[in-house]
């Protein structure tokens, strides 16, 4: 049976220490903010002069070292004039409170849209990708972060674990996902991975991550991801994430295959915002690259909770084989969009 999961919530006494170490004014209202992570729990907070958002790093998340890597580049980037919530520094000058193990960050909370598929969206998306990756391509600063998702050897441990459970129908359903990554590695490696050079991205680039004012990016959230790799990677998976969500509505499940028209206006949007638009060697890698990150993405959950979000993890895996199956048999198609992409709309 799978796991039901349960979103954490910020205690009273728990707001009241945290908001204690900053200046805010006086605070007129405070409720559950209930999107993201349900291990990361949140709180929106309305002063007389602004409103605020509340965030307590998930388990795993919360690494000293990591958490200041990841502020420094938010800080760098706002700087230069990048969309984000930005910061706010605490009575002491700190962009984090510690309470024990738990550490807790509070951010501007910004008014935006959420994605709705419009092509300009679309584009303004992969601008902002890459104006993010052009100002991080000389970072100078230490790098701190999780491992990108090529070759990760969570697919094999996600498979271990799953054999362990002893369910046949979710055995069945992910074995073939194993093979299927391989397979995908091996390409990626092949058409030139060891020569790219990393820098530092967001990590977790998907359209719940970004707000929109009509079709221009407003804000980028969650950098609680963010890591160094080759761009390529974020590109991938990012312009996937974009792509299944477009005319699929907002539930954002996985269903049916990414679009072309998707994929050709993030890529416009990338190169118009880029000084190095994208080479063809690193568009030749996005098919197995966006194979390789689906699968990371939907069987970890699933071997840890046996499901994806709601979905029962057997049916959402064979959904996953599916997309990679297309992916796959389009390649050329894919590629095709890709490549022909034309000047921004």
């Amino acid at each position: 049976m799978a796991e039901q999961a349960v979103r954490s919530k910020l205690g009273s006494q728990e707001l009241t220490e945290v908001l204690e170490c900053y200046d805010l004014g006086v605070v007129t209202e405070i409720r559950a903010y209930e999107r993201g992570s349900r291990r990361s729990p949140k709180a929106w907070i309305r002063a007389i002069n602004s409103k605020y958002l509340l965030k307590r790093r998930a388990p795993g998340r919360d690494d000293a070292d990591r958490i200041r890597f990841q502020h420094a580049v938010q800080v760098h980037l706002k700087s230069h004039g990048c969309r984000l919530a930005g910061l706010v520094e605490t009575r002491t000058g700190e962009t984090q409170v510690l309470r024990g193990s738990r550490v807790y960050e509070l951010f501007h909370f910004i008014e935006g849209d959420r994605f709705n598929s419009r092509i300009g969206q679309l584009e303004s998306s992969g601008t902002a990708m890459s104006r993010l990756h052009d100002e991080c391509a000389a970072w100078k600063g230490p790098v701190h972060g999780g491992a990108t998702f090529h070759a990760s050897m969570d697919v094999k441990t996600a498979m271990t674990h799953i054999r362990e459970n002893g369910d046949p129908e979710l055995i069945s359903a992910a074995a073939p996902l194993q093979d299927m990554f391989e397979t995908a590695r091996e390409q990626v490696m092949d058409l030139g991975w060891p020569s790219m050079r990393n820098t530092i991205v967001h990590g977790d680039w998907h359209p719940g991550n970004l707000l929109f004012v009509r079709d221009e990016v407003a804000a980028l959230l969650d950098f609680d991801s963010t890591r160094a790799e080759p761009r390529i990677a974020e590109f991938a998976n990012g312009a996937f994430q974009f792509a299944m969500r477009h005319g699929t509505g907002s539930s954002g499940r996985l269903s049916g295959e990414p679009s072309l028209e998707a994929l050709s206006a993030i890529r416009r949007g990338y190169d118009a915002g880029t000084f190095e638009p994208l080479e063809e060697e690193e568009r030749s890698m996005v098919p197995p690259l966006m194979i390789e990150a689906m699968i990371v993405e939907g069987i970890v959950p699933v071997a840890m909770h046996g499901s994806f979000g709601d979905v029962q993890g057997d049916l959402f895996l064979t959904q996953v084989k599916d997309t990679a199956d297309w992916i796959t048999s389009n390649r050329d198609d894919i590629l095709k969009a890709l490549n022909d992409a034309g000047a921004p709309s």
